[in-house]
């Protein structure tokens, strides 16, 4: 019999050799057995939707570029660069850059296109606005979404405003050429306009003239010539369109006046009227003239101008002049209306005195001559002219001449010349002469506009001359200017002068003696 030791060792080895088989069975399954097919089963339809399938990611692109400006009024021209991939379409919105950009859904400030650029119209002229673009792209649903990219860098652009065209052109023939009016636009901005002309036989515009006045005289016509005539205004923006043109035909020349198309040479007297104060008054230290503007010359050529040489005479033996001029001109300035004061005899100017705004010339073109001048505007209206002592050196008395504007009473200083002293005084000869002279550059007596001037007689150191006597100019002598007239009316004590345009000379030289 065996012993007991060995057979609880042999049990012991079959219980280890038991588990390691369980341990090695668990580390490789057994490969699974093979699936018996089966028939599919029918679809049946159970009224949900099928899902819906996940759409590809859209591309979106960026305007990276927004350009504006502005070509006309209102107006203002918008472009960008295109996005890449190529959009669907542009979505455009603006605004002033005082204000906001409007909600997407607004009409106004909204603009939806699928080319890259566009016009706003409607804008507030002078306003600036700033602009924005983006690019949409279908998100490719079947209800046609569209899926909106990211805003462009805004850009801001002024919109432009040149003046509105001006209105009413009216264009009116006279023996002198064509009168031109119109209504100004309503633009306070307005720098100026232009006349443009054209003809029948010169179909091309020409920029015949600018102004600043809403009116124009055009002299440069022919007769019995068809023209059309159109204003343009003009600001710091630019030209404003041409408005429709308002036509004229000029007029035939006046028969048996062919004087009044001959170019003259100016200076030209045109008429002249002598006051004479009788022998109890054999000098004169003070004189005042009142005279009256009835109308206004308007639109004056250039180089040429009127002279209302209210009195010529001597102080002293030294000739003088003064009156008021349409022209008168003070270095580097525009030549303005004015009043001037000359005499003959020295060309020393330490013998003129001029207030702030005035000035004085030298000059030798009429001999040696002094004169002051001042800017003075006058106009149609009534006026005093007085010269009278201003002072004394050893050398000479001083005479000043003043104008007074008899309707606002208000008294302006022309200036002042010294004269020599004869007998220890200086004073005015009894004899004086006033005149009307074009004065300039060569004209047609036809192109110097119409004046009308009154003159009554004057008074010397309180007395009315004694005499008085007008005339004109020989038909002979140079320059001659025929359409003047000058009539003295006892009854008013006063000369009525006329000069330019289609005057006729109706009345003869005359001579008057008072009681």
């Amino acid at each position: 019999m065996a012993p007991r030791p060995n057979l609880r060792s042999g049990i012991a080895c079959l219980i280890a050799w038991l588990l390691s088989l369980a341990t090695a069975c668990e580390a490789e399954p057994a490969p699974p057995a093979t699936a018996t097919a089966e028939p599919a089963l029918a679809v049946t339809s159970t009224g949900a939707p099928p899902p819906t399938p996940t759409a590809p990611e859209v591309p979106v692109g960026e305007v990276r570029e927004v350009f504006a400006s502005s070509a006309a009024r209102g107006e203002l021209w918008v472009g960008w660069a295109a996005a890449d991939p190529e959009p669907h379409d542009y979505h455009l919105s603006w605004a002033r850059v005082d204000g906001e950009y409007p909600d997407p859904s607004d009409a106004a400030g909204n603009a939806f296109m699928t080319v890259r650029s566009d016009t706003l119209t409607g804008l507030d002229p002078g306003a600036t606005y700033m602009v924005r673009v983006r690019a949409r792209y279908a998100d490719g649903s079947a209800d046609g979404g569209l899926i909106e990219g990211p805003w462009s860098p805004s850009a801001a652009a002024r919109v432009n405003a040149p003046p509105l065209a001006p209105s009413g052109l009216t264009a009116v023939a006279t023996h002198q050429g064509v009168e031109l009016e119109w209504n100004d636009p309503g633009d306070e901005s307005v720098a100026y306009y232009t006349v443009v002309r054209t003809s029948e036989d010169d179909p091309y515009p020409t920029d015949l003239a600018t102004t600043t006045d809403t009116r124009f005289f055009d002299r440069t016509v022919d007769p019995e010539t068809r023209y059309f005539y159109a204003i343009r205004a003009t600001n710091a923006d630019g030209d404003s369109p041409l408005p429709e043109r308002a036509p004229v035909t000029t007029l035939a020349r006046i028969p048996g006046r062919d004087d009044l198309y001959e170019e003259i040479l100016p200076p030209a007297h045109a008429t002249t009227i002598w006051w004479h104060w009788d022998a109890r008054r054999p000098a004169i230290r003070e004189m005042t003239i009142d005279f009256t503007i009835h109308n206004d010359v308007g639109h004056w050529k250039t180089m040429s101008g009127y002279y209302l040489m209210l009195g010529f005479g001597w102080i002293s033996d030294v000739a003088f002049y003064f009156g008021v001029q349409t022209r008168i001109l003070e270095p580097g300035i525009t030549p303005v209306r004015g009043a001037i004061f000359s005499r003959w005899e020295t060309r020393d100017l330490a013998n003129a005195r001029t207030p702030s705004d005035g000035w004085a010339d030298s000059s030798g073109h009429e001999g040696d001559f002094i004169g002051v001048r001042r800017a003075y505007d006058w106009n149609a209206g009534e006026y005093r002219a007085r010269i009278a002592p201003d002072g004394r050196d050893a050398d000479g008395e001083w005479f000043s001449f003043w104008i007074t504007d008899l309707r606002t009473g208000i008294t302006t200083w022309i200036g002042a010349l010294k004269f020599p002293l004869v007998g220890g005084t200086a004073a005015m000869a009894p004899d004086i002469a006033t005149t009307l002279e074009l004065f300039g550059s060569p004209a047609r007596p036809i192109d110097a506009p119409e004046w009308y001037v009154t003159v009554e007689r004057p008074v010397g150191d309180g007395a009315a001359p004694a005499r008085v006597i007008t005339e004109y100019p020989s038909d002979n002598s140079p320059n001659p200017m025929r359409n003047s007239n000058v009539r003295y009316n006892a009854s008013e004590s006063a000369a009525d002068l006329r000069i330019g345009g289609i005057t006729e000379r109706v009345d003869p030289p005359q001579r008057y003696w008072s009681e």
